[in-house]
C-alpha cells in the first residue's frame, strides 16, 4: 500500500506482524526502548514525511517484563509525538483494547473521570483517528472531536462458535443444548446480538457489586425460567475479564439454576491477578474465548481452556478501507 506506515508499539509486537504481513507491508524501523531510570525512547530511523502512520498499540500490562498499562499510554504519546515532528501527513491510532474504558464517568464525589482525561492526552498529543474495540462503553467516543472507529467482535467470535461449538448441531439441537446469557445487565445488548445471529434463546443476570471491596461481586440473579437452563451449555458473553469473579459468580448461580456447563466468550481477555487460577479452578468452565486484542501468549501457557481469535484481518481491512476511501460501516455490526 502506497504512503502507509506502520509503527508497532512494543504492547502486542505479535498483532502488528499480522496486520504487515496482511497488508504487505514492512513495518517502520523505530528504536522503542527504555533508558536505565525507566524513562521512554522513541526514534524513528527512516523518513514519515507526508506519510499517513498507523500506529499499533494496545491497553494492557506485561507482568513478565514489569511492564504497566500505563507505560504503554506514555509510549504511545510520545510515538505521536515523535510522529508528528516527523511531519506526517496524519497520524492513526489502532487501540484495540482502550485503557481505563471503565473509568468513563463521575460515579462518586471528587472521583475523575480518567477515559476522559486519556482521550484528551492523545487528542493533544495530535491523533487524527483512532481505531478501537468493543469500548466498554461506547459513549466515549463523544470524548473526541476526531473520528473515532469503534469495531465490535460480535461477527468474528459467532463465526468462530459456528466453526468449533455449533456446527455439528441442527437448528433444533442448538437451541436444546444452548443459550446465550449476559452476565449483567451492561452486556444485553451484546448478547441478544449474539442470540439473533445464532438464534438462540437467552437469558440475562443481574450482578449486586460491593464497591468497598475492589473487583468483587456480592451476589447474581439470574433473570430466566429455570427450565430454560436446566442441562443446557451456557454461553456468557462480555466485552472483558479483567479478575474473573464476575464471571465466577455468574457460572455458580448459573449452575445452581441447572446449567451443564459453560463457555465463556470475551472480547477482551485482560486476565489479570487471580483469574487464570479462577479459569482453570472451575470445573465448570470448557472454553474461554478471547480475541487477540490483548497478548495472550503466557495465558495460553497458563490455561488449557484459553481458545484465541484472530483480530488482525479485521484491522487490516479497516486501515485498507481507510486509505482506499472504502466504507468500513459494516465492519461496526
Amino acid at each position: 500500500m502506497e504512503n502507509v506506515v506502520l509503527i508497532s508499539g512494543s504492547s502486542h509486537s505479535k498483532l502488528s506482524n499480522k496486520i504487515a504481513n496482511y497488508l504487505g507491508v514492512e513495518l517502520c524501523d523505530c528504536v522503542c526502548d527504555r533508558f536505565s531510570n525507566t524513562e521512554i525512547r522513541i526514534f524513528i530511523n527512516e523518513s514519515i514525511r507526508n506519510k499517513d502512520v498507523y500506529i499499533i498499540q494496545t491497553g494492557t500490562f506485561l507482568s513478565d517484563k514489569s511492564f504497566s498499562v500505563n507505560d504503554y499510554i506514555i509510549e504511545t504519546l510520545i510515538m505521536i509525538d515523535a510522529c508528528k515532528r516527523s511531519m506526517a501527513r496524519t497520524v492513526n491510532l489502532i487501540m484495540p483494547n482502550y485503557p481505563y474504558a471503565r473509568q468513563d464517568k463521575k460515579d462518586k464525589s471528587r472521583a475523575p473521570i480518567s477515559s476522559k482525561l486519556l482521550a484528551n492526552l492523545l487528542t493533544s498529543a495530535g491523533i487524527d483517528r483512532l481505531i478501537v474495540m468493543e469500548l466498554h462503553s461506547p459513549q466515549i467516543q463523544g470524548f473526541f472531536d476526531i473520528p473515532v472507529d469503534n469495531l465490535y467482535s460480535t461477527n468474528l467470535l459467532v463465526k468462530y462458535l459456528e466453526d468449533n461449538v455449533l456446527g455439528s448441531y441442527d437448528l433444533e439441537q442448538r437451541r436444546e443444548k444452548f443459550i446465550m446469557v449476559s452476565p449483567d445487565a451492561g452486556s444485553t445488548k451484546r448478547t441478544l446480538k449474539y442470540a439473533e445471529k445464532m438464534r438462540l434463546g437467552t437469558a440475562i443476570m443481574h450482578k449486586q457489586r460491593n464497591y468497598t471491596i475492589k473487583n468483587h461481586v456480592d451476589k447474581t440473579i439470574v433473570i430466566c425460567e429455570r427450565e430454560q437452563l436446566v442441562g443446557k451449555t451456557a454461553l456468557i458473553c462480555d466485552d472483558m475479564c479483567d479478575t474473573g469473579g464476575t464471571l465466577i459468580k455468574s457460572i455458580e448461580t448459573l449452575i445452581k439454576n441447572g446449567v451443564r456447563d459453560v463457555i465463556c466468550v470475551l472480547t477482551h481477555g485482560i486476565l489479570s491477578g487471580p483469574a487464570i487460577e479462577r479459569l482453570n479452578s472451575c470445573e465448570y468452565i470448557s472454553k474461554v474465548i478471547v480475541c487477540d486484542t490483548i497478548p495472550q501468549t503466557l495465558n495460553l501457557r497458563r490455561c488449557p481452556k484459553l481458545e484465541v481469535v484472530d483480530i488482525s484481518h479485521l484491522l487490516s481491512n479497516v486501515i485498507y478501507k481507510i486509505q482506499s476511501g472504502g466504507s468500513i460501516s459494516a465492519l461496526f455490526s
